[in-house]
C-alpha cells in the first residue's frame, strides 16, 4: 500500500502543471532566438543549436534544448492524460481534445526523428530516382565503374589515410575543406587531373549547409612516379580522381549522400514564368511521369502543387543552369509523421463539438 502511494505521488508530481509553467516560456525563449539567429547562423545550423537538440550550451553552462522541453511536457501531459482524467462520459469532449493536442506532440516527435530533406535534379527527358541529401557528404571509391565502398565524409580529417584496407596505394589527405574555394598553385609538387589546375582552400561556410561546396586533395603514393603525387576533387565539378593500380581503374569523388525513391521520376517538359517586365522568375512548373513498377502515369509540379505520393512529397523548388544543361529542381521530404496533424485536427474538432452539445443539452424534465 505504502509502494502504490509513493507510486501515485511521483505520478502526480510528473503531471502538475508546474512543468508547463516553467517548460512553456522557455520554449518560447527558444523559439523566439533561434528564429532570430536563423539569419546570422542560417536555418540549419539555428535549427540544430536550438530546437533540434537535447541540451543547449550557453558557454560551459548546459541549459535544456528543444528536444527535452518538448520531451517534458509529452510526458507530463501523457501522465496527467492516462492517470488523472476524469473518465466519464460527461467529460469525453474534453478527453478527446486532450488526446488531440498528445497526438500532436507525438507526431512532431515523429517528424523530428523520421523526416529526410533532399533534392532531385533533372533536365528534360533525364529520368531519376536518387535523392542527393542536403547536409550529409560522402567520400565514394569505384573500382571499374563499380561503387565499392561509400565512406562519411565528416569523419576525415587533415592527415588521415582514405580507405588503406582498400586501395592498393596510399592516399593521405593533405587538404579537407567542408566549403572549398579553387586558389593559386604555390608549391612544386606533383599534380593531376583538377589539382593540376587549382589549389583548394577552405573558405568561410555558408549560412546554408546546402550551399556549401566540399572537397579534398589526396597525396597518393606507392605508384609508379608519374602517378604519384596529388590529386583533387569537389562536389558539382565533373572532375574526380581517376587512378589505375594493378590492372584495375580507381575512382574517388566527394558527393552528397543519396537515398533512392521507391519510384522514379521523368521530366517531360519544364517551364518558367517571369514577372512582367523583369528577368524575375514568377513561378516553375514541371510536367512529369511518375512510374511506379509498371505502372505509369503523368502528373504536373509547380510551386504551388507539389507531388504526394508513398509518404513523400516532391516541390517544386527552383531550376539550376549547369555546364550540361538545365536541370529543374524538386525538393524531396520524407515526412512519416505528416498524418498526424491532420488526425489532431480532427479530434480537436471532434472533442470541442462533443463537449459543446453535452454541455448544454438539456436535461430531461
Amino acid at each position: 500500500m505504502q509502494k502504490d502511494h509513493s507510486i501515485g505521488k511521483i505520478l502526480a508530481k510528473i503531471a502538475t502543471p508546474t512543468i508547463l509553467f516553467y517548460a512553456l516560456p522557455w520554449l518560447m525563449i527558444l523559439l523566439v532566438i533561434g528564429t532570430v539567429m536563423q539569419k546570422e547562423w542560417g536555418l540549419y545550423t539555428a535549427h540544430k543549436i536550438f530546437f533540434a537538440s537535447w541540451v543547449l550550451w550557453f558557454g560551459p553552462i548546459p541549459l535544456p534544448g528543444g528536444y527535452l522541453i518538448l520531451t517534458l511536457i509529452t510526458i507530463s501531459l501523457f501522465t496527467k492524460f492516462i492517470f488523472f482524467s476524469p473518465w466519464s462520459k460527461r467529460h469525453s469532449g474534453i478527453i478527446l481534445s486532450h488526446l488531440s493536442i498528445l497526438l500532436l506532440l507525438i507526431g512532431g516527435g515523429v517528424t523530428a526523428f523520421s523526416q529526410k530533406e533532399g533534392f532531385l535534379l533533372l533536365k528534360e527527358g533525364q529520368s531519376g530516382q536518387d535523392i542527393s541529401d542536403y547536409h550529409s557528404r560522402v567520400i565514394k571509391i569505384e573500382k571499374d565503374d563499380v561503387e565499392i565502398v561509400s565512406l562519411p565524409f565528416a569523419d576525415f580529417t587533415q592527415g588521415d589515410f582514405l580507405a588503406k584496407d582498400i586501395l592498393p596505394f596510399a592516399a593521405t589527405i593533405k587538404t579537407i575543406c567542408k566549403n572549398c574555394s579553387p586558389s593559386k598553385i604555390t608549391d612544386n609538387a606533383p599534380r593531376h587531373g583538377l589539382a593540376a589546375k587549382t589549389n583548394l582552400i577552405s573558405a568561410p561556410e555558408e549560412k546554408e549547409n546546402e550551399a556549401n561546396l566540399s572537397g579534398i586533395i589526396l597525396s597518393v603514393t606507392g605508384l609508379e612516379d608519374k602517378q604519384n603525387g596529388l590529386y583533387a576533387t569537389m562536389e558539382e565539378i565533373p572532375h574526380k580522381i581517376d587512378i589505375t593500380a594493378k590492372d584495375a581503374g580507381y575512382r574517388i569523388s566527394v558527393e552528397r549522400t543519396k537515398r533512392a525513391l521507391p519510384f522514379s521520376v521523368t521530366l517531360k517538359d519544364f517551364s518558367q514564368s517571369l514577372h512582367p517586365g523583369t528577368d524575375m522568375a514568377r513561378g516553375f512548373s514541371s510536367n512529369i511521369v511518375v512510374k511506379d513498377g509498371d505502372v505509369e502515369w503523368p502528373a504536373t509540379i509547380s510551386m504551388n502543387e507539389p507531388l504526394r505520393y508513398k509518404g513523400y512529397t516532391l516541390f517544386q523548388s527552383s531550376f539550376s543552369i549547369r555546364p550540361d544543361g538545365e536541370f529543374s529542381v524538386f525538393s524531396v521530404v520524407e515526412n512519416k509523421g505528416r498524418v498526424f496533424p491532420y488526425i489532431s485536427g480532427f479530434l480537436m474538432l471532434v472533442g470541442l463539438g462533443l463537449h459543446l452539445i453535452l454541455r448544454f443539452r438539456k436535461k430531461p424534465a
